[in-house]
């Protein structure tokens, strides 16, 4: 596991672009990319925008939570690039695949090549807020789960679950993504790797042996 130090947020896009060009090197067909929803989705929408279109249209955007009142993450990520995109032509709504209640949001033999995930200030990624896990990662979980008590607002969201990243997502290469201040505390608990799932989320990736990186600016 790397630790990758920026100095803002727009620093991450250039690596983005790199990481997407590179799997497109590495393989033909489609290029499935897991992303989050709020500010961690700016830098890695506006670096998927930065590659060449030939790569670009071979791209699956798979956000991995979604807010089901208020403003959507959808929305987010269209306003940050993704709208004037498909308005160009150089990118197709059917690219963008947002979570919904199926035990099968991902398509049968479907494994993420990237996967971006935003840390909040309590060490949530998607929608897995603490105390969410084991129960999220149970044989019987499917790729999604509603959530009715979110601690944030607003409280009714749909997230992909621990056991929907583990069954698509376990050879993904992972980025965990601490920015800004308040994030501090939740990447120095990471970091000191003494606690379980259950009461850091983020904990789960290097718990279960995803291939991960942490990008931050702090």
């Amino acid at each position: 596991m790397k630790k990758l130090k920026i100095e803002s947020p727009g620093d991450f896009i250039p690596m983005v672009a790199s990481h997407i060009q590179q799997v497109a090197q590495e393989h033909d067909g489609p290029i499935r990319v897991g992303l989050p929803g709020g500010r961690g989705a700016v830098s890695v929408v506006q670096g998927l925008l930065a590659c060449d279109p030939s790569v670009l249209e071979r791209v699956e955007l798979y956000l991995v939570d979604e807010r089901l009142t208020g403003p959507t993450n959808q929305d987010t990520l269209l306003d940050v690039g993704l709208h004037e995109a498909i308005e160009r032509g150089v990118f197709s709504e059917s690219q963008l695949h947002i979570p919904h209640m199926a035990e099968s949001f991902f398509p049968e033999g479907c494994e993420l090549d990237l996967l971006y995930l935003g840390v909040g200030e309590d060490g949530h990624v998607a929608s897995l807020f603490p105390g969410s896990y084991p129960d999220l990662d149970a044989k019987d979980a499917g790729d999604t789960a509603y959530v009715t008590d979110s601690p944030k607002p607003p409280p009714e969201r749909v997230t992909v679950t621990y056991r929907g990243f583990r069954r698509c997502a376990k050879k993904a290469q992972t980025y965990l993504l601490f920015f800004g201040e308040g994030k501090r505390l939740a990447l120095e608990r990471f970091l000191e790797a003494k606690e379980n799932p259950s009461s850091l989320p983020c904990m789960f990736f290097p718990r279960e042996w995803f291939p991960v990186d942490i990008v931050t600016d702090l």
